[in-house]
């Protein structure tokens, strides 16, 4: 192997390393990660890993690309190990990528970005190494093209927040249908559900955006085939990163209050009184401001 070629790949595998340390540190003191379109956050969203895990094992890739080549510039024996290292990550991309245009649709450009720094690491190892690995990628695409993905584009297509609904506190002549959407972890949402309490004129639902602890609600009749990916889809379409929220419906709509003291506000002034009082107490219903807590 030529010393130039091995040279290109150990800088080139360093500066991904510090591209995708950069993105995972980013994630950490911004809340989101750098790209130059949507595409990054739609991929994201169809993930089961946050993209701060991603960027990490994409970190500790080429770190190990790094090392193996540093051993293959001073020792001999270790290239193979080079080139399958190599040829796994081009592979991988290519499911990546595959998923960006049959699953997604819609392009990332950091996983472009990432993607293009694969090819040209395995095209330094000759053009025996790129030819193979982009046959390994057109490959993977046309398997993909032969696949029907429509039932994993919208797995929710045709349900409701009742189906994301875990149990619900009924009253004889409901005024209001309410819908709140919390987390076992939040202490703020353990407020609102004690607030709850001694209601008489609210329907309320109680969707988590989790699976919960059967204690936690007491006297009502759980649903145990709730959703609560439909709770977490509700608030990325709204584009809410917050829990509690209550959705009410009302005969022209939907309605949304967040954070703790509005919320208790609100069904204060909906739920326990004879007739809603508008003497204007209710605060501002988006703001959050000491009463919520992150889902991020």
């Amino acid at each position: 192997m030529k010393y130039r070629s091995l040279r290109g790949v150990i800088y080139l595998s360093l500066l991904a390393f510090v591209v995708t340390i950069a993105q995972a540190l980013l994630i950490i003191f911004r809340g989101e990660a750098f790209c130059v379109n949507e595409g990054c956050r739609i991929v994201e969203a169809l993930t089961l890993i946050p993209p701060f895990y991603f960027n990490l094992l994409g970190a500790a890739y080429f770190f190990a690309i790094f090392c193996v080549a540093i051993t293959t510039k001073y020792r001999s024996g270790t290239e193979p190990l080079l080139r399958i290292v190599l040829l796994s990550g081009l592979a991988a991309e290519g499911i990546l990528l595959g998923y960006q245009i049959f699953v997604a649709n819609v392009f990332c450009s950091y996983c472009l970005l990432i993607f293009l720094l694969v090819v040209i690491l395995n095209s330094l190892m000759g053009l025996r190494q790129l030819t193979l690995g982009l046959v390994t990628i057109v490959a993977q695409l046309v398997m993909f093209s032969l696949l029907n993905f429509d039932t994993v584009k919208d797995p929710l297509r045709g349900l409701t927040l009742d189906n994301g609904t875990y149990a619900v506190r009924r009253c004889s002549d409901p005024v209001k249908q309410l819908y709140l959407i919390f987390s076992e972890d939040c202490p703020h949402c353990y407020k609102v559900i004690g607030a709850l309490e001694g209601c008489t004129r609210c329907e309320f639902h109680f969707n988590p955006i989790k699976k919960i602890s059967a204690d936690l609600l007491p006297g009502l009749s759980p649903n145990e085939n709730f959703l609560p990916e439909i709770n977490t889809a509700a608030l990325k379409i709204l584009g809410i990163d917050t829990v509690p929220v209550l959705i009410a419906k009302d005969h022209d709509g939907l309605t949304f209050i967040q954070g703790e003291r509005n919320i208790i506000s609100y069904i204060q002034n909906i739920c326990f009184r004879e007739m809603p009082l508008l003497n204007g107490n209710l605060r501002d219903p988006f703001e959050t401001e000491g009463g919520a807590c992150s889902i991020r």
